[in-house]
């Protein structure tokens, strides 16, 4: 296949097939975010329910699908699938991640517990990045931010679906958690029969000679491939950090992270951190966060996916950190107790983050690395936010603890979003209607 017929998938229009297999690739992101607020729903059950201390509390969060493993899972699978492709990584990762939920669900014990969720964060670790490579891949170029939106809109249902289940199942206790993560294991079993289907990208089966993928895109989607396969290329671990790949891994990495650390605090101690500083019911606590993700899920819809291909990302960026920043900043002059203090953060955070930051960052680190070794891209960005983030949530509840409050960290988190404007505001890359061959061919950082 030879440049023109890239050319080819990149003006080709906006099909049908494109919005499914992205609903098919997103349900990693449901799965990813419903695993984390299922067990933040589930941790004082848990707590009370198996006697645990604070260091152990500390030591799931750390090692769940919102820490350590995830970082582990999603370093070998990023290698694995620019190897293997990316259907090699789909036909693993939910089985995984199914053994993993039948070993929550039926849990005796905090040993059987933690297993389970390691497993849980290993299998979307690997699955996730694995999702946003192969849309990247296939994606019209004026439609790739658009389609890559979506993944952002399934992360945020899958805690809305798990934090209405949870309403609903709260009346049964421990039982009610565990069917709680038994609407997870269904999802996953549902997604890994459907996802059967799913076809190979295009720009991993070119490089690594796989003519009859490509014929199947083309019959899939109606457009001439003429597949002449190239020569096999390859690129390894080592090519990351060769002098242009290096530039950019300093620029996606630390705003990766400091967006991951607070979007992680939130998805799994939100309930925690509300309850136990007493700002607000349990039930009360389920209906802010859900109301948070919806107004995210607007912000994507009728924001970010109609103007990102269209206009300077970096506008909506700058807008969206800074709204994120304000929704902590006001939490260091008034009470999270105060009813009206927590509605503004939750507004400010759940708009903010869904006009620019977080469907951005995304879609910048994908765009910034070549085919070869982009998955292994993807890897090392969600294992170091994910390792860090692990860090993070292991001190977390001993830190609350001590401080008696959530100033310090709302100070941490403001001065996190505070970075994001001014880096990525001003130096984000200027990639919005470009194919990945040519953001990957000149020089497209600001």
């Amino acid at each position: 296949m030879s440049q023109s017929a890239f050319t080819n998938i990149d003006d080709s229009q906006l099909t049908g097939k494109h919005w499914w297999w992205t609903v098919l690739s997103g349900m990693g992101d449901y799965l990813d975010a419903g695993s984390i607020v299922a067990g933040g729903v589930a941790l004082l059950l848990w707590i009370k329910y198996f006697h645990m201390s604070l260091s152990l509390v500390g030591l799931i969060a750390a090692f769940s699908s919102n820490g350590i493993s995830t970082a582990v899972g999603a370093f070998v699978a990023g290698f694995l699938g620019d190897r293997f492709g990316r259907k090699f990584i789909y036909n693993i990762d939910l089985l995984l991640y199914m053994f993993g939920t039948l070993l929550v669900i039926f849990a005796l014990s905090p040993f059987m517990l933690i297993t389970g969720y390691l497993v849980m964060g290993f299998a979307v670790g690997a699955d996730v990045p694995t999702s946003w490579s192969l849309i990247a891949e296939y994606a019209p170029k004026r439609a790739r931010g658009k389609l890559m939106g979506m993944t952002n809109i399934f992360w945020y249902v899958g805690p809305i679906v798990i934090l209405l289940l949870a309403l609903a199942l709260n009346p049964l206790g421990l039982l009610g958690m565990r069917l709680l993560f038994g609407s997870l294991f269904i999802v996953a079993l549902v997604t890994y029969l459907l996802r059967r289907s799913l076809v190979e990208s295009p720009r991993w089966a070119y490089s690594h000679g796989k003519t009859e993928e490509l014929l199947q895109l083309e019959k899939e989607i109606s457009v001439p491939l003429t597949p002449q396969p190239a020569p096999s290329s390859r690129m390894s671990f080592k090519d990351l950090f060769q002098r242009r790949n290096v530039k950019r891994l300093l620029f996606i990495t630390p705003i990766y992270v400091l967006w991951g650390i607070p979007a992680g605090t939130y998805g799994f101690f939100f309930p925690y951190i509300f309850k136990t500083i007493g700002a607000t019911k349990a039930t009360t606590s389920d209906l802010m966060e859900i109301l948070y993700f919806l107004l995210a899920i607007l912000a994507v819809v009728f924001v970010f996916m109609p103007l990102n291909d269209r206009i300077d990302r970096r506008v909506l960026y700058a807008i969206s950190s800074f709204l994120c920043a304000l929704a902590f900043f006001i939490l260091l002059f008034a009470p999270i107790s105060n009813p009206f203090v927590a509605y503004a953060n939750v507004i400010l955070f759940g708009v903010g983050q869904g006009i620019g930051l977080w469907p951005l960052q995304r879609i910048w680190s994908v765009e910034l690395f070549p085919t070869e070794i982009r998955n292994t891209a993807q890897g090392f960005l969600w294992s170091i936010m994910r390792l860090i983030l692990g860090i993070w949530s292991f001190y977390l509840p001993v830190v609350t603890a001590a401080i008696g409050g959530f100033k310090a960290i709302a100070l941490m988190i403001t001065l996190m979003f505070t970075y994001n404007l001014i880096v990525g505001g001003v130096f984000g890359p200027r990639t919005s209607g470009k194919t990945l061959e040519e953001i990957n061919h000149v020089k497209s950082m600001a």
